[in-house]
């Protein structure tokens, strides 16, 4: 059973979690944190990419997008990618000048993300999934990839290939190894920073990027989830907009974490920051929280 939040800025409950902050953001897309900063960035239905300071408050970057899917800032915060699902794509500045632009022909599963000196987009095209090596506003490289494969950074900024079988994780170098051709499992897989996360009908996968079987649990409904940059936390959102917060460690099948009823509507994105102890929720509203152990 969940719990229900009448106020946004005080909760003191098993879970931990405690929304201190209700940004006036309506129905987000994607969320990102600015890296080394506590700065999000965000992406809404209506097109707009705003800057949200849990300090300093919010101011919009961009507007008339479209609707954005995926949301990645370059490591150096020289850049972000916006990419939508009416297929087209912009690689803007914290200004919101734009330095390139184009059109892509995916249809859904949208990833994306920097790997100087290319931008790495993929997703599922008509004939299959595929990977874009965007350079210059160009697709250098269309590489074709298996179904349910996703893209990851290792933490050398090492491309990787992951995809999940009844085998575990497996996971290759890419450019240098192919994946096996083992029948993959129904998971939607997310990259978490050294982790993958993996979601079904009825539950989460956590697996390492060095592949093999994951720690999981039950939890249906899930719609959302990353992982705190320590390794330590795993947030999930679910499509009757609960929030739930676990650590790793403590995974367990038979266990339910303690879910906070925070949105009437389905959590769209979950991220935290990469510095501090901010994680933010995205539903028809945007919710910021902090956390005891």
């Amino acid at each position: 059973m969940s719990r229900e939040i009448t106020e946004a800025h005080y909760l003191h409950e098993r879970s931990g979690l405690e929304p201190v902050l209700r940004p006036p953001v309506k129905a987000p897309t994607a969320l990102a944190w600015m890296p080394g900063r506590e700065e999000l960035l965000v992406t809404t239905r209506d097109g707009m990419l705003i800057s949200v300071d849990p300090v300093l408050g919010t101011r919009t970057i961009a507007e008339n997008l479209g609707e954005p899917a995926v949301l990645s800032i370059h490591d150096d915060r020289s850049k972000i990618l916006v990419m939508t699902r009416e297929g087209r794509w912009k690689v803007l500045t914290p200004r919101g000048e734009v330095l390139q632009e184009g059109k892509h022909e995916f249809l859904g599963g949208l990833e994306g993300f920097f790997a100087d000196p290319y931008v790495l987009m993929f997703g599922d095209e008509e004939k299959g999934r595929a990977l874009h090596l965007v350079q210059d506003g160009v697709v250098k490289h269309r590489v074709p990839l298996p179904p349910r494969v996703i893209a990851a950074l290792d933490e050398s900024r090492k491309g990787l290939l992951c995809r999940s079988t009844e085998q575990g994780l497996q996971v290759v170098q890419f450019g240098k190894e192919k994946l096996p051709k083992d029948e993959p499992t129904l998971h939607r897989l997310r990259p978490a920073g050294r982790f993958i996360l993996g979601f079904t009908q009825t539950g989460i996968a956590v697996w390492t990027q060095e592949g093999g079987m994951p720690r999981s649990m039950r939890l249906p409904d899930l719609t959302a989830g990353d992982i705190s940059r320590d390794g330590v936390w795993l947030a999930l959102g679910t499509r009757n907009g609960a929030v739930a917060l676990a650590r790793i460690d403590r995974l367990d099948k038979r266990i339910h974490p303690d879910l906070v009823r925070a949105f009437n509507g389905p959590v769209t994105c979950v991220a935290f920051s990469s510095k501090g102890r901010w994680l933010a929720t995205g539903a028809e509203g945007l919710r910021i929280w902090s956390w005891e152990d």
